[in-house]
């Protein structure tokens, strides 16, 4: 086994002890194998998207520090590109773009584009000191160090540890060729399957850490991703309140932009802005990952301690399910007057004198807050969408053609006095004319089409249509529900795409899904999906 040319083993095991480089180094060797990463991300993830399940063995958390907070991992495997052809959602890319991803190894392309970037990937082989030691997975792994610039390595499987030694070693050498020392040079150390790559001031310490203690093994990360299941092709794992403390570092807010980016819940974008306000309200834990099926595209997350976010719940009258089979889109949302109730809470909490000003403004006017808020959105609401807007640019006045409705299971007496107060404010009174409403079986139903009010306020089949249920399989459960079917609006933008092959791709597109549900504690759980046509 070739040691790293930054330090030594001791020859009895794989124990690594650092020394000072004796090399130099000047340009930031890091960016640039960030790079490689990035290039792996976006040159590759279409394609590995294509990929349920990752293969055996370690996965890069086994190489990084207990103390990391932020991780990003990507699993590739070359031998599955062909399966492409059977995924419809890419059956409308560009030749080109499809015969690059049916390629041998993805990661051979993405190493080309880099090589016509930078001249020093132009030095090295991919066939010769790359491929023959580079396995499938790699992570991204940032570890807080009491400073403002944290530590962060990158985790690279290895097949062959003496060929990646050297493979390392020239490109240490193709990018360090200034003669001017520098600390934050190209470094690594190796621990079980992985090679970890960082920076030559951190590489004793990262990995004295690793030695210390992996992530692996920290139970709170491996009881997020016990939770979250299949990790798929790209998962990642944050830990808000450490990360917190770095927010004044640019890469730190950059993975935190890139976590918030991936929750569509919005929880973890309350930790942008200023340091003070990141450290204040980052709590919990967040877990994702991209994972394909043949007929869909998923990214399903958990959420673990978010404070302020939970909720008891109880049974509540899912009146999603129960919407028109046609639906084209709804919004719906359970236990939605213990969610005002807790956030109305939150804002007192952090705006006492707005709180106060606006309870005194609504009690002038007749009103309570936050009860009369509660009373509108119920213990279960849905805002539902049915086909005949599609035919509104044509005939905008015809009112059966709005075929928009608000439903919400709760006080309906309560709620239509506090609807024609309200209405009354306006100096409008026709408007009350105007609005349809139905209360039957306990639920308020308003909309301006008399048929589509009446239809909602049946009993649909929505939750047993099996679009729907493609789209959001655990609707019966979640929180609340997004759901648009978009072969209903087809005709509506497709002819506007010039590119045959993009149009192609998206008509492939049925529906798309969203589901999220939380408990007292602050756990929880969200799902984005993408269904393709049958």
């Amino acid at each position: 086994m070739t040691a790293p040319p930054a330090g030594t083993f001791d020859g009895q095991s794989s124990s690594y002890t650092y020394e000072p480089p004796t090399q130099s180094k000047s340009r930031p060797v890091l960016l640039i194998v960030l790079a490689v990463v990035a290039a792996l991300v976006i040159g590759g993830g279409a394609w590995a998207a294509t990929r349920m399940l990752g293969g055996g063995g370690d996965q890069p958390a086994s190489a990084l520090p207990e103390e990391t907070a932020a991780y990003i991992r990507l699993d590739i495997d070359p031998q599955v590109g062909q399966k492409i052809a059977a995924v419809r959602f890419f059956e409308g890319l560009d030749d080109e773009v499809l015969d690059a991803l049916n390629g041998d190894d993805i990661r051979a392309q993405a190493f080309e584009w880099m090589a016509e970037e930078d001249e020093a990937f132009a030095a090295i082989n991919y066939e010769e000191d790359i491929e023959p030691w580079l396995g499938d997975r790699m992570a991204l792994g940032l570890v807080p160090n009491g400073s403002d610039e944290p530590y962060f390595g990158i985790a690279l499987q290895v097949k062959d540890e003496e060929a990646a030694d050297a493979g390392l070693t020239k490109l240490q050498e193709a990018t360090n060729a200034s003669g001017e020392a520098s600390e934050g040079g190209l470094d690594w150390y190796f621990h079980g399957d992985y090679a970890v790559l960082t920076t030559t001031d951190a590489v004793g310490t990262m990995q004295d850490k690793t030695e210390a203690g992996t992530l692996a093994d920290k139970d709170t990360f491996r009881e997020d991703m016990d939770a979250l299941g299949d990790e798929g092709v790209l998962s990642a794992w944050v830990d808000a309140e450490p990360l917190a403390t770095l927010a004044d570092s640019p890469i730190a807010e950059q993975s935190l932009d890139s976590a918030a980016g991936m929750d569509p819940s919005g929880a973890l974008g309350s930790m942008s802005g200023t340091s003070q306000l990141a450290e204040e309200m980052a709590t919990g834990r967040f877990a994702a990952s991209l994972r394909f099926s043949e007929n869909s595209i998923e990214l399903s997350g958990v959420t673990r301690g978010i404070d302020g976010l939970g909720v008891d719940g109880d049974d509540s009258g899912q009146l999603i399910l129960g919407l028109p089979e046609d639906t084209v889109g709804a919004f719906s949302l359970e236990h939605g007057d213990q969610f005002v109730a807790e956030g109305y809470k939150m804002l007192k909490e952090q705006f006492p004198e707005d709180a106060a000003e606006a309870e005194s403004q609504a009690a002038e006017a007749g009103f309570t807050l936050p009860d009369d808020i509660q009373t509108l959105v119920g213990s279960s609401l849905v805002l539902s969408v049915g086909p005949g807007v599609l035919d509104l640019p044509n005939d905008p006045e015809n009112f059966e053609a709005w075929e928009i409705a608000y439903r919400s299971e709760t006080d309906t007496a309560a709620a239509e006095d506090l609807l024609t107060r309200v209405l009354d404010l306006t100096g409008e009174p026709e408007l009350d004319q105007l609005l349809i409403r139905d209360t039957s079986d306990g639920v308020l139903t308003l909309g301006v089409s008399q048929s589509y009010v009446d239809a909602v306020a049946a009993d649909g089949g929505l939750g047993d249509n099996a679009t729907f249920q493609a789209a959001v399989p655990n609707a019966g459960d979640a929180d609340s529900v997004f759901y648009v079917n978009v072969n209903g609006f087809e005709h509506l933008y497709l002819s506007e795409i010039p590119e045959d092959e993009g149009r192609d791709a998206l008509e492939l597109l049925a529906a798309v899904g969203y589901s999220a549900s939380s408990d007292a504690d602050g756990n929880g759980d969200f799902t984005l999906r993408f269904v393709a046509d049958e």
